[in-house]
């Protein structure tokens, strides 16, 4: 039996995707009640992107764009000191110019050990056609979470975790150990059993059994050894969603799925269409 409390803890980091939605302070509350240990940092990114369309525009616009990216960050910073016991060295806001993937390869990025939250108010299947999610997914590479359908922290959703490594990683067993105490819940863990043999596979089995005790746990095999088409399958059915991905550096999701308009990045740039 290993069950993640036996197991030697280190400080974690927590890195939230904001996206000027409310979904932010959703992520936020996740990240403190779930993953959040004493003394962790907690860094929040907030994408501009440089217009690339007329200079007067660029230089109009470009100062505009940052700002309101640089008041997100610190409004959700000022929320999070009067909420939480935290102090202020522990929160690090990252206004980053560029593309979250450019983000993922930068140094502010790569020189920690982060556990990434991003949570959106769109249904989940609205999120499994986005391709620039599914970037995310693969470029990420820490563990990562993506709620889908939250309102606030409660949590009444149904999960699904894509373990496509060899062994579970301790950050993501623990999350789920502290998720499933809360009471019964139905996860679907997705296991890359054909890179595996089958006493491997069983062995994962135990441990996820082991740190999920209130859960009920749905084994699948990764289809084509990516997982795309079982959490496809998830994110297609309706109400809250929570979407967990094993740290992995090498994860390939495929780019069939269909494009659709790409609602987040939109928001990330501050930039609002239609009428309310």
């Amino acid at each position: 039996m290993q069950l993640v409390s036996e197991t030697c803890r280190t400080r974690e980091n927590i890195l939230i995707l904001a996206d000027f939605s409310d979904g932010n302070w959703d992520a936020i509350q996740f990240a403190m009640k779930y993953l959040y240990r004493t003394h962790s940092e907690i860094g929040i990114v907030q994408t501009w992107h440089r217009p690339n369309f007329g200079f007067s525009m660029v230089r109009d616009l470009s100062p505009i764009l940052q700002k309101n990216a640089e008041n997100e960050l610190e409004t959700l910073k000022r929320k999070l000191l009067s909420s939480y016991t935290l102090s202020d060295s522990q929160i690090h806001l990252f206004p980053f110019e560029g593309d979250l993937t450019a983000f993922f390869t930068s140094n502010l990025y790569a020189g920690k050990n982060w556990q990434v939250v991003m949570a959106s108010g769109e249904d989940g299947y609205q999120l499994s056609e986005n391709p620039r999610i599914l970037e995310i997914i693969d470029k990420v590479g820490h563990s990562l979470y993506i709620l889908s359908g939250w309102k606030g922290i409660g949590f009444r959703s149904d999960g699904f975790v894509l373990s496509d490594t060899n062994n579970p990683s301790q950050q993501v067993l623990e999350a789920l150990s502290n998720i499933t105490a809360e009471g019964k819940s139905f996860f679907r863990v997705c296991l890359n059993s054909s890179e595996q043999s089958r006493e491997s596979t069983e062995k994962q089995k135990i441990i996820y059994r082991d740190n999920c005790r209130n859960a009920r746990l749905l084994f699948l095999e990764a289809g084509k050894g990516n997982g795309q088409e079982e959490f496809n399958d998830f994110a297609a059915e309706k109400g809250q969603r929570i979407m967990i991905f094993d740290q992995n550096r090498y994860r390939k999701f495929t780019r069939s799925l269909k494009s659709c308009l790409d609602l987040w990045l939109v928001r990330s740039k501050g930039i609002i269409i239609g009428h309310h």
